[in-house]
């Protein structure tokens, strides 16, 4: 099968943190400017700024025309709930701005997570000039039409593998004047229900929530780069075991994804459970993305077998020329169906992003977002046959999660 399918640009620059498995603190400068200048964006667009961008089509997803429902949330500068076209959260979040924030600031779903009953989102201040993530609300979003509830504060989340505890990290909340934090930093974090009820010690762990299992948080030191598990009974750390040079790619169901390039370059699924590990030959040319923020969370199918993952093609002058939508696991790694209408001169700059998850049922969904534009698309994929899509709908959605079963 050819490895270019669903194959594009750059992901979503201005949010990207952590660079690998050692990270400095240049980060924390970034950050500040591309929240500057998401903020000035959504302003513009609420104030009748610049017009839109022409939308091109070619730069989306191809394949077999789909109708009928999605079952779907996505996040994004608005949280859209199921059905085609998604429909906006009533008084949930609008072109950026939202209730729960304080007047002025803009805002964005920029984490979704699947839970019994629906789902969970973030939706973070982007005014706050945080040093990681942005304090806002978490939400708790029922999959039938009942009123949305807010289950915490919280600058970043990650939910339990059976989706009944959500972790929460409160960070901190200004630039210190440009200084970064040290190694050692903690920051309060916490597990609440789906009520917002805390049914965890308050733990004080490095800064940098990256998961949760099924005994505790996750976290990746934004200093140092160390992946380390803790007990969320005692925040007490559980040895990981991951080798020096291991470069952090996604956790999720009791699982660690990481990469290490030699001779070649190898992904790796460690399960901290078994203590087992497989390893996956990364096609040539072809390598995990920087580290986002805020960290994606590994996205497995309902039986935890095959985990889907966007992969980078990177030329030899270190340019992304494509991005991909891969299967790993049942002792493989191969593409997904399904191709972009990418023009060949197109290059990283053109800006589409891709993200994938499984619904209940094991259908696996694909979202390719042009934030610069304006327009996203989805496709699904049965397991069998082609890439079904949807025509392509105005918004600039970056995260999708299927309801949790219950």
């Amino acid at each position: 099968m050819d490895a270019d399918t669903i194959g594009f640009g750059s992901g979503r620059e201005p949010k990207r943190v952590w660079r690998g498995w050692r990270g400095g603190r240049a980060w924390l400068v970034v950050l500040a400017v591309a929240t500057a200048l998401v903020v000035a964006a959504v302003v513009l667009v609420i104030a009748g700024g610049p017009a839109r961008p022409a939308f091109n089509a070619r730069l989306l997803l191809a394949g077999m025309p789909a109708r009928g429902g999605a079952g779907l949330f996505l996040g994004g500068e608005y949280v859209w709930r199921p059905g085609w076209p998604p429909r906006p959260e009533a008084g949930l979040l609008s072109d950026g701005f939202s209730s729960l924030l304080p007047p002025g600031h803009a805002g964005e779903a920029d984490q979704l997570a699947p839970v019994p009953g629906g789902v969970v989102a973030h939706i973070s201040d982007l005014s706050t000039g945080a040093t990681y993530g942005a304090l806002g609300r978490v939400v708790f979003i029922p999959a039938v039409n009942a009123p949305v509830r807010v289950i915490a504060w919280a600058t970043m989340i990650a939910v339990s593998p059976d989706g009944r505890r959500v972790w929460v990290q409160t960070a901190v909340q200004s630039m210190r004047n440009g200084v970064g934090v040290s190694a050692s930093f903690t920051s309060p974090t916490w597990a609440v229900d789906l009520t917002g009820r805390r049914v965890s010690p308050v733990l004080h762990l490095p800064l940098g929530l990256a998961g949760a299992t099924g005994s505790g948080p996750l976290t990746l030191n934004l200093v140092t780069g160390r992946v380390q598990l803790w007990n969320g009974a005692t925040g007490q750390p559980v040895p990981v075991n991951l080798p020096a040079g291991a470069s952090f790619v996604a956790a999720g169901r009791d699982r660690v994804i990481w990469s290490r390039c030699g001779d070649s370059c190898l992904l790796h699924v460690t399960d901290l459970t078994t203590r087992t590990d497989a390893a996956y030959p990364l096609p040539p040319g072809w390598q995990p993305p920087a580290v986002a923020y805020p960290p994606p969370p590994a996205s497995f199918d309902p039986a935890g077998q095959r985990l889907v993952l966007p992969l980078n093609r990177v030329d030899s002058a270190g340019n992304i020329t494509a991005q991909g939508l891969f299967l790993v696991g049942n002792g493989a790694l191969r593409s997904t169906p399904g191709r972009l209408r990418l023009p060949p001169s197109a290059t990283a700059t053109a800006g589409v992003v891709l993200a994938g998850t499984w619904d209940p049922r094991g259908v696996l969904w694909a979202l390719a977002t042009n934030p610069g534009s304006g327009y996203y698309q989805l496709g699904f994929w049965t397991g069998t046959g082609p890439l079904h899509t949807f025509a392509p709908a105005q918004g600039s959605p970056v995260t999708l999660s299927a309801p949790g079963p219950g």
